[in-house]
């Protein structure tokens, strides 16, 4: 199964992108969109970072994945967040 998310890149050097994942520091291939900067809202897949997001697609991507975690909050955030 791969895992999908949203992710704010926090910094970008030769090898990759370090992103902040749910809470946690990862570390992400840029290898398809080489043009990252740090700030970006980005989806991460499989380790990479595949495109880059809007704020607001970011924020209803990691509320959805919240609510399908069972996150009791999750729903008011989504909707008043």
């Amino acid at each position: 199964m791969c895992i999908v998310s949203a992710a704010r890149v926090l910094a970008v050097d030769a090898e990759g992108a370090t992103v902040d994942l749910d809470g946690r520091t990862r570390r992400a291939s840029t290898v398809l969109l080489p043009d990252v900067v740090a700030g970006d809202e980005v989806l991460v897949a499989a380790g990479t970072v595949i495109r880059r997001l809007e704020p607001a697609e970011a924020a209803d991507l990691v509320a959805l994945l919240a609510l399908a975690r069972g996150d009791p909050g999750a729903e008011t955030r989504r909707t008043h967040g």
